[in-house]
């Protein structure tokens, strides 16, 4: 006979069927946890409408208020985000460690030569495998009644500093930005003269003081400004023949994330029709310039030759990849020095 007493045996069951249902709890929670839908979060302007709305399930979107003073997208990784849509600006916040592969050969195999390999190129090594370019705009000119600057605003960017601008002129709240414009302007201080020029720092709002205040020109992403384009006829849009920035939206995957990249919803944008309405919207995937042309026909015949401009043009446009600290160090240097 056993020496285990009766009282000993019903304590060892009770025991048993508590530990029985904290372990089911547990494997609950998990298990709640594993069906969690997969998260793409990015600012509301950051990806077209047309296409966020056609996100595959079982993913969910979940924008971002990206506070400029604060770093948006490394909080939205720790807060457990799967994949996020960014501006190019935004990817030196971002450690490559909380980075993994995006792993998608496919939609890379079809990234254009001329301006998205080079960017890609310029990211280096570490980050190349880990950004896939959906999408980009050049940064344009807006004028509102501008005719007595657009023939001069088609040669270059030096229009900006038209003394009949000064005061007047809405610029990106980027130094690098401003920085890249002056030097592409024969003008000894240009980035001082530049800075003096400015009514509001402030390209977010951009659309608002051009439209609602005393400001003539905008700088802004071409993305920004086709909508008001259309429905405003005191404005006008150029992107000089000397070339523009380009504004980079790219997809990072979070290292701690099992989903894999939703190549299917990515292939949708780079193909008819969606290809073409996101082309009207100033949005231009990053395909070969033959692939884009197919879809010209979408594009108002007032805006093709922004939207996709001459091979010459978009050959001069360039990219701005992340800075090393030391860059960093030296464009602050450089921009303090240039305070009006």
């Amino acid at each position: 006979m056993s020496g285990t007493m009766p009282g000993q045996r019903e304590l060892g069951r009770r025991e048993l069927l508590r530990l029985g249902l904290f372990a089911g709890l547990i494997g609950l929670a998990g298990w709640g946890r594993g069906l969690e839908a997969p998260l793409l979060r990015a600012t509301p302007e950051t990806l077209p409408k047309k296409w966020r709305r056609i996100l595959p399930k079982p993913w969910t979107y979940k924008p971002l208020n990206a506070d400029l003073g604060r770093e948006p997208f490394g909080s939205a990784l720790e807060q457990g985000a799967d994949l996020l849509a960014l501006g190019d600006g935004w990817l030196a916040s971002l450690p490559e460690q909380e980075l993994q592969p995006i792993d998608a050969a496919a939609l890379e195999d079809r990234l254009d030569d001329l301006q998205a390999r080079t960017f890609m190129a310029s990211l280096g090594p570490a980050l190349h495998s880990r950004v896939l370019p959906v999408g980009v705009s050049p940064w344009v000119l807006l004028f509102r009644q501008g005719d007595p600057w657009l023939s001069q605003a088609r040669s270059s960017w030096q229009v900006l500093l038209d003394p009949a601008l000064k005061g007047l002129v809405v610029l990106p709240q980027s130094p690098r930005l401003l920085m890249a414009l002056a030097e592409r302007m024969e003008v000894p201080d240009g980035l001082r003269l530049l800075r003096t020029q400015a009514y509001a720092s402030d390209d977010r709002q951009g659309l608002n003081w051009l439209t609602q205040g005393k400001a003539r020109v905008a700088v802004l992403p071409l993305q920004r400004c086709m909508h008001s384009l259309r429905r405003d006829p005191r404005l006008s849009v150029v992107l000089p023949n000397s070339g523009a920035p380009l504004n980079w939206t790219v997809l990072v995957r979070s290292a701690l994330t099992r989903e894999p990249l939703p190549q299917s919803w990515v292939k949708q944008s780079w193909d008819k029709p969606l290809l073409g309405q996101l082309l009207a919207g100033g949005w231009i995937p990053p395909l070969p310039r033959a692939e884009l042309h197919r879809a010209l026909g979408t594009i108002p015949k007032a805006y093709q030759s922004i939207v996709l401009p001459s091979q010459e043009v978009w050959s001069r446009c360039w990219s701005l990849p992340p800075l090393t600290a030391t860059q960093q160090v030296e464009l602050e240097q450089r921009w303090s020095q240039s305070t009006p």
